[in-house]
């Protein structure tokens, strides 16, 4: 397989999986007279989307950013990408989850987990190709892997002081989320502006 077709295949999931967010918020049947609470009563779905569409996007350009320093893909390769497209396309479940029931802890925690793993799996990626070399279309050192650590450190070590702050502080574990999200909007941003 060619490193061109996992990578629209890949493309295709993160579309799938960005797009059914907006399936999950649905209007109640109402008349028009009610319409203005029955929006309102909607508002931690819509929040729920905007951070969820926020933290997809940021893996489809991690991912997109990555595949530039693929020249080739092996077996395991690939089934590392599937194990990261399992967790993007479950993305969906813990955004419904966080929108119809916000603020409570299973929902956050499910959230934090979910980017626990998906983080992880894009880890074990970039660590099995700095280990393989020959997959890599430019040169990419265990130097340049050191550099990225810190950042799967952080932001993960963030996710699961959210995770443990459900139960608590529910509105703190929230933020974290949203913060780290737009927190990686501006590295991103950064990265692609050079």
């Amino acid at each position: 397989m060619t490193k061109y077709r996992l990578e629209a295949f890949s493309d295709g999931v993160f579309a799938i999986a960005i797009t059914i967010l907006i399936l999950n918020i649905r209007l109640p049947e109402t008349d028009a007279s009610h319409l203005q609470q029955a929006l309102k009563d909607l508002a931690p779905h819509f929040v729920a989307y905007a951070m969820s569409f926020i933290v997809i996007g940021l893996y489809w350009v991690a991912h997109h950013t990555s595949f530039h320093k693929i020249a080739k893909v092996d077996g395991v390769f690939i089934w590392l990408n599937m194990l990261l497209l399992l967790f993007v396309s479950f993305m969906p479940f813990p955004a419904y989850l966080l929108g119809k029931y916000p603020l409570e802890e299973v929902p956050l925690m499910l959230y934090g987990v979910t980017l626990i793993a998906t983080n992880l799996m894009g880890f074990f990626m970039t660590l099995y190709t700095s280990y393989h070399p020959e997959l890599l279309a430019e040169s990419f050192t265990k130097k340049d892997f050191m550099k990225q650590y810190p950042i799967y450190i952080l932001v993960n070590a963030s996710y699961v002081i959210a995770i443990i702050l459900a139960p608590f502080f529910p509105k703190v574990s929230y933020i974290i989320y949203i913060g780290i999200a737009f927190i990686m909007v501006f590295f991103y941003a950064r990265i692609s502006a050079k």
